[in-house]
């Protein structure tokens, strides 16, 4: 099976200049031209199974928002399944328009895909609740392989809120069928196993990051990725493509889950942050 990976668009039509994560969006590429760029690239790489949006597709997003997304999505990729899990930064409107039940299940291949809500608008951190473990047990009991996707990531990264009940999931999900966990979030690729399970974190399609270990921040830079996960049995194979845009950076991290600006200037290389 093969699965293309968008994640992290945050695509709005207007941005404000209210703070510094606002003016960081204000002063990137539209994420529509990201998303197209990606989308064009993408298609040079085969047939795809599936296309998962992990979160974040807008950012406090109108109807009219989610739609612009959905509609370039589809100009690319008319007949493909579209599954969609929402992101911190994805209102109410998502689900008018994406039409994705907090938790859905998804027969494909002979994978079962469990697209799991560990979202809430406006918490940075995600969340689980005790209907999400519920949910997950009921799911795993199945014999098919599983993919799971959340939008949250369960390691801890420097300048960015942990998940809470981490481990209880990797807990939950240990000796079952499940042999990959699709994430986002953290705007960067990364891939890792824990108990035998694949765990992937997607690269962002609006912009990507870089931790700065000297003061616990977060550099992003103006480059659009996306990744693309080869599926046989229970082996995983993932390869994350990044298109780089004219350089851009700001830096910022979280003071009690608030975003302190740390330097907008767009031209500032990353080391000097």
């Amino acid at each position: 099976m093969k699965i293309l990976q968008i994640s992290d668009i945050h695509y709005r039509t207007h941005y404000t200049n209210d703070n510094a994560y606002e003016r960081l969006l204000a002063k990137l590429e539209s994420p529509l031209k990201h998303l197209e760029l990606c989308l064009q690239d993408a298609l040079q790489h085969g047939k795809y199974d599936c296309l998962c949006l992990t979160g974040d597709i807008c950012d406090n997003g109108s109807v009219d928002d989610y739609q612009t997304v959905e509609s370039i999505v589809k100009k690319y990729f008319p007949k493909i399944l579209i599954i969609a899990i929402p992101g911190n930064h994805d209102n109410e409107n998502y689900q008018q328009v994406f039409g994705t039940k907090s938790h859905t299940t998804y027969q494909i291949q002979g994978y079962t895909i469990l697209a799991l809500n560990n979202s809430e608008y406006g918490n940075a951190n995600g969340k689980f609740t005790d209907e999400d473990f519920s949910w997950l047990d009921e799911n795993l009991k199945t014999p098919e392989k599983k993919i799971i996707l959340m939008h949250h990531p369960v390691r801890k990264y420097p300048g960015i809120p942990c998940l809470p009940q981490a481990e209880k999931f990797i807990q939950h999900i240990q000796n079952t069928n499940t042999i990959l966990v699709m994430q986002g979030h953290v705007h960067w690729s990364e891939d890792y196993t824990i108990n035998d399970t694949h765990y992937s974190v997607g690269p962002s399609t609006s912009f990507q990051g870089k931790n700065n270990t000297k003061n616990d921040s977060v550099s992003f830079y103006d480059v659009a990725g996306y990744k693309i996960y080869d599926l046989i049995d229970n082996h995983v194979s993932t390869k994350s493509y990044t298109i780089k845009m004219p350089t851009k950076v700001c830096s910022w991290k979280f003071t009690e889950n608030k975003i302190q600006e740390i330097d907008v200037d767009i031209n500032t290389d990353v080391e000097s942050c």
